[in-house]
C-alpha cells in the first residue's frame, strides 16, 4: 500500500559530538540522510521538519544574550557543521520546509527493554543525557562543571508538542524551539540536582574537558561558549512559551517514576 504522509519530520542525529569529529563519514551520513529524507518528503509534496540545535551558532555571544533565528551560523565542532549541513539542503526544499532548534534537550526514554533486560537500569543509562548525570549523582559521583557554557534547555515532550502545534499551523522558515531559560553548566546542573533530590554540592567547580569527561566525550571537544537561544518568534506564533527548566526537571521526574512504576507512558506526564 502506498504512504503519502502529509508531513516528514527528519529527527535523526544521535551520534555523539566526539565521534563526529573523529569519523567524518558519520557527518557526512547526517547530511546524506537529510538528502534522502527531502527527496521522499518531495514525492508525496510533504511539508519538510527538520530537527537542528542550537550548536550551528558559534557561541560567541557575552553572557545571558540569545541567538536569534536570524543570526548567521557559525559552527565551531562537526556536530554544529552537521546540523548546518543539513539546515541547508533543507533550505533548498521546492516544497514547504521548517527547520526548529532545540537545546540541550533532556527527557525519559519511553522505549522498553526487549527479553530479560531490567526496565530500571534501560530507562537511566538509555535516556538523555541530564539523566544519566542524574543518575551519576544518585550514586554520589562528583561532576566538574564550568561557569560556562550557556544554553536553553529543552523538555523533549514540550518540544514535541510546540513542533505539531507549529506543523497544525503550517509555520514554514526557521524557529528557535528551545527553553526560556539561559544557564550555564553548573547552574543547570545544580538546578537538575535539586530537582531530584541529590546533593547539590556533588556539582563542583570545574573545567569544561572534566565536564566532557564526565559526560564520555573528549576532553579537548570544541564548545560554545553561549549558545541560549531567543524563542520570542515560536511562542508568539503559538501563543505560549516553552517550559522552563524547573517545571522540565518536575515533569521529567513524574514521568520517570511513572514509567519506572510500569504505567502507561502516554499517562506519565501531563502537561
Amino acid at each position: 500500500m502506498a504512504f503519502e504522509p502529509d508531513v516528514v519530520v527528519h529527527a535523526a542525529g544521535s551520534v555523539q559530538p566526539t565521534r563526529l569529529e573523529r569519523e567524518p563519514y558519520a557527518a557526512q551520513m547526517a547530511q546524506v540522510g537529510t538528502v534522502h529524507t527531502l527527496a521522499a518528503a518531495r514525492t508525496v509534496r510533504a511539508h519538510y521538519v527538520l530537527v537542528s540545535c542550537d550548536w550551528v551558532f558559534s557561541g560567541m555571544l557575552p553572557p545571558h544574550q540569545r541567538w536569534s533565528e536570524d543570526d548567521p551560523p557559525e559552527p565551531i565542532n562537526a556536530w554544529g557543521r552537521s546540523r548546518q549541513a543539513c539546515e541547508l539542503a533543507a533550505q533548498d526544499y521546492n516544497g514547504t520546509w521548517l527547520i526548529t532548534r532545540p537545546a540541550g534537550i533532556y527527557g525519559v526514554n519511553l522505549a522498553r527493554p526487549q527479553g530479560s533486560g531490567e526496565l530500571s537500569e534501560h530507562v537511566w543509562t538509555h535516556s538523555s543525557l541530564p539523566l544519566r548525570l542524574v543518575d551519576r549523582m544518585r550514586h554520589d559521583q562528583s561532576l566538574p562543571a564550568p561557569a560556562d557554557g550557556y544554553r536553553s534547555p529543552t523538555y523533549v515532550w514540550d518540544y514535541a508538542q510546540r513542533v505539531c502545534e507549529l506543523i497544525a499551523q503550517d509555520c514554514a522558515g526557521v524557529y528557535n524551539t528551545a527553553g526560556p531559560d539561559s544557564l550555564n553548566r553548573r547552574e543547570y546542573l545544580r538546578l537538575l540536582a535539586r530537582s531530584f533530590d541529590c546533593d547539590p554540592a556533588l556539582v563542583r567547580d570545574g573545567t569544561t574537558a572534566g565536564f566532557l569527561e564526565a559526560c564520555g566525550e573528549d576532553p579537548h571537544l570544541a564548545m560554545p561558549s553561549n549558545t541560549a537561544l531567543s524563542d520570542d518568534k515560536s511562542s508568539f506564533v503559538l501563543g505560549r512559551h516553552a517550559v522552563d527548566a524547573r517545571t522540565g526537571h518536575h515533569l521529567m521526574r513524574s514521568q520517570l517514576r511513572g514509567v519506572l512504576s510500569g504505567a502507561d507512558p502516554a499517562q506519565a506526564v501531563t502537561i
